[in-house]
């Protein structure tokens, strides 16, 4: 077979999977194109607005496939037989001969559910892209739970009011999806051994972000393309016999009992606490969620086998069953935390999660015939609750916190006609600390704005003149005996962009990247050496063996700290970044990329923390 005719039969095999979704797979050729550019540009790049793009193409994709999917249901009907590869193209072929699909018109039913998909795609990314203002909590959350209720939708929407089987419909999905992974992975590995073994073998500067457009495009357009191939056209009928072998062993004779052998674990650490009378806190809540979510999601692929299968039948029949007291278990876990610390975002989504998966158990044991679309319905709408309206976890975690710090208020009497005053009373370090991890809760996924009683415009510089004490760092530990640790300063540049001035210098040396272990580290080039010390940030220039040029990037920045006064958190101006010199025929500039550092002990002459990248510029003359 010449290269022509194998080229015409990979065109015909991707043919009818581009006509049945071409919209979704123009989007995920834009999600790798945008996350490509996004993550192979220069350190000094924003790459904000591109990842914005690109977070908000994943909901695009996903109503695509919702909008495709319910056009295809009004010409669709159960779907027989089983696909157990990747979807080559073969059984989209038949199908378009099937007179079903041939009503209104095979052809133009497809364009018209693509052509239906771009304004509900469209409509996702505006909408997304609008909501990701940031990368902060409550952004995050709300793209989490579209993408959430999106993929749901892709398993609800072909079986509302259709027959078939939910079941054996997430059974050809998941087999697809496995198999069109692992071709792309396989695809990845090749292509980045054919590119290592050509640029070692032809002396080529391949750098790393070669590599990593493979990996996008294979994992962004490849594996997507094949796993759409894979979509059954409308429901799929309930024969066990469909099931594919591979994936049957897995779940009877893998998943199950590792599922299984988890829960005797858990029931185990349930009968220490009966026994030792200690309530579970903090990893456990987390634990028991997941845990019960798969497993709930694994019920799908088991159910289909329990009419052939003693074991199947039986982790079907007990599984909810055990789920419940690890559940309750659970909820006595969050509730300790709740009671201490207050409802956040995390210990909000484990109650209401928890409390879903309670639900769906005990839906499962009481009902005389199970509906496949109950979980997944009730799921996506729980979902929703989560990020929006009064109920939300944004909503409840504000008005616990600001619960919690009106509670400390009137403690210590700091509460006064609804403003702060000072306390009548000394303030613990325990307390201390409460306060302010409050104040950077709010600091980080809300706005401190969102405080109720804070003065307008609070800075955390005003933190002791409004209430009274020093700030005590919320990550900090409070020491045994509840003396105040000193109090921290940090300093911090980092720029959005920067263009570097190399006029009249000869080599350029860039320390922009992550170095490895070992407090120092090097870079050399025509003679001329640049030595750093990670640990006290001290840059020394040596030619032929000896030192030229020193500079103490630690002293420097303390130097500029001194205008600044008592502030303590400080951000760089871009002239605080460059440092010049010269030295025995040598003119040394160096340019700070980015820097981030706790200078609050300076007796030992080095940062507490922090790290530092940069570039250094030398000329000779």
């Amino acid at each position: 077979m010449d290269l022509k005719t194998l080229m015409a039969r990979m065109f015909d095999t991707a043919r009818p999977t581009f006509r049945r979704f071409w919209v979704p797979v123009l989007l995920c050729v834009t999600l790798t194109l945008t996350l490509s550019e996004a993550l192979t540009r220069d350190p000094f790049d924003s790459v904000e607005r591109l990842l914005r793009v690109a977070l908000a193409v994943i909901p695009g994709i996903l109503a695509a496939w919702c909008a495709i999917l319910y056009w295809e249901r009004r010409y669709t009907g159960p779907e027989q037989g089983s696909t157990t590869g990747v979807g080559t193209g073969d059984s989209a072929a038949g199908l378009e001969k099937s007179p079903l699909l041939q009503t209104p018109g095979g052809k133009n039913s497809e364009m018209t559910a693509n052509l239906v998909a771009i304004p509900v795609a469209g409509l996702a990314i505006a909408s997304t892209y609008a909501m990701l203002r940031d990368f902060r909590v409550v952004a995050m959350s709300r793209h989490l739970a579209i993408c959430l209720v999106l993929a749901l939708g892709c398993f609800i929407v072909p079986h509302v009011r259709r027959r078939g089987s939910l079941e054996m419909y997430v059974v050809r999905i998941f087999s697809h999806a496995a198999v069109s992974a692992l071709f792309a992975a396989i695809m990845f590995f090749g292509l980045s051994a054919i590119t290592l073994t050509v640029s070692s073998l032809f002396s080529l500067h391949v750098t790393a972000r070669a590599y990593l457009r493979i990996f996008l495009w294979m994992a962004g357009t490849l594996a997507p393309f094949l796993f759409m191939a894979g979509i059954p056209r409308g429901t799929v009928e309930g024969d066990p016999g469909d099931y594919p072998k591979v994936l049957k062993n897995l779940v009877l004779f893998v998943v199950t009992p590792l599922l299984t052998a988890y829960t005797l674990v858990l029931y185990v650490y349930f009968a220490k606490i009966l026994v030792t009378r200690e309530w579970p806190v903090g990893l456990v809540g987390h634990l028991v969620l997941w845990y019960s979510m798969v497993g709930a999601a694994i019920l799908y692929f088991v159910w289909p086998l329990t009419g052939e299968n003693k074991w199947g039948s039986a982790f079907s029949y007990y599984f909810p069953k055990a789920v419940i007291p690890l559940t309750l278990m659970m909820f006595a876990a969050v509730g300790i935390r709740v009671r201490h610390y207050g409802i956040t975002e995390n210990r909000y989504y484990v109650m209401v999660f928890g409390a879903w998966v309670l639900g769906a158990m005990l839906y499962l044991m009481a009902a005389r015939r199970r509906r496949g679309l109950v979980l997944p319905i009730s799921l996506a709408i729980v979902a929703v609750l989560t990020v929006v309206g009064p109920l939300s976890s944004f909503s409840v975690a504000k008005w616990s916190q600001n619960r919690r710090f009106e509670a400390l208020l009137n403690k210590y009497g700091m509460l006064q006609s609804g403003t702060i005053v000072h306390p009548t009373q000394q303030v613990p370090a325990e307390d201390r600390r409460e306060f302010a991890e409050i104040l950077f809760y709010f600091s980080r996924n809300h706005s401190l704005e969102d405080v109720r009683y804070l003065p307008r415009d609070f800075k955390f510089d005003e933190f002791e003149e409004v209430f009274g004490f020093s700030y005590l760092d919320a990550g900090f530990p409070v020491p045994p005996d509840g003396v105040i640790p000193k109090q921290h300063r940090y300093v911090r540049y980092q720029p959005e962009g920067q263009a570097v001035d190399t006029r009249g210098y000869d080599i350029l040396f860039d320390f922009t990247s992550e170095f490895g272990r070992g407090p120092a580290v090097s870079l050399s080039r025509d003679g001329v050496e640049v030595v750093y010390n990670k640990e006290t940030w001290e840059i020394q220039v040596r030619a032929e063996g000896a030192t030229v040029w020193r500079k103490s990037v630690y002293e420097h920045i303390l130097e500029r700290l001194a205008r600044y006064g008592d502030v303590t958190d400080v951000d760089l101006l871009p002239e605080d970044a460059v440092i010049t010199g010269e030295s025995e025929g040598l003119r040394v500039k160096l340019v700070i990329a980015s820097l981030w550092g706790d200078l609050s002990d300076t007796a030992t002459g080095k940062p507490v923390a922090g790290h530092m990248l940069f570039y250094v510029l030398v000329s000779r003359d």
